[in-house]
């Protein structure tokens, strides 16, 4: 039986002791996110920060070198970007990635959404494995940039 919904993914999330606004360039900014979304300097990620800009991961590492594409789909100012990105496949033609700020008393939710489209449900708990562990890392690296540079 074919499934339903082809559309399938994760999130992750982290309270970080910063309002948003302090949170928000850390994301908002494609510098700054190169920072924390990969173990450093693993990524520079390229970007404009508005809806519809062409969005690049360049990868270099000692073994691997490659360039994910993509565009913004959401970038809602000091709360939410979303990233649609062109993958190789492994899990799927494209996945999603959406960052969202939400207030947590004086505080800052980080919910990071991470969806895959089309991916075979044979490979979902593959790809939960590969990506959750790797988000929970940059989620802390996020927390660890923003008390150190603010």
């Amino acid at each position: 039986m074919a499934d339903k919904n082809p559309d399938w993914g994760f999130d992750r999330s982290l309270v970080i002791k910063a309002p948003a606004a302090q949170v928000w360039p850390h994301v908002a900014d494609p510098i700054r996110l190169s920072r924390w979304w990969c173990p450093p300097p693993t990524v520079q990620i390229d970007f404009e920060p508005r809806v519809g800009s062409p969005y690049e991961e360049h990868y270099r590492d000692d073994s691997h070198e490659y360039v994910l594409t993509g565009e913004i789909t959401v970038f809602d100012e000091r709360c939410c970007i979303a990233i649609l990105r062109r993958t190789n496949g492994r899990f799927g033609r494209s996945d999603r990635v959406e960052i969202t700020l939400q207030p947590h008393g004086e505080d800052t939710k980080v919910v990071i959404v991470h969806r895959f489209d089309d991916i075979p449900i044979e490979r979902r708990g593959e790809a939960r494995d590969f990506f959750a562990d790797g988000w929970d890392f940059s989620l802390e690296l996020l927390r660890r940039n923003i008390l150190r540079t603010d």
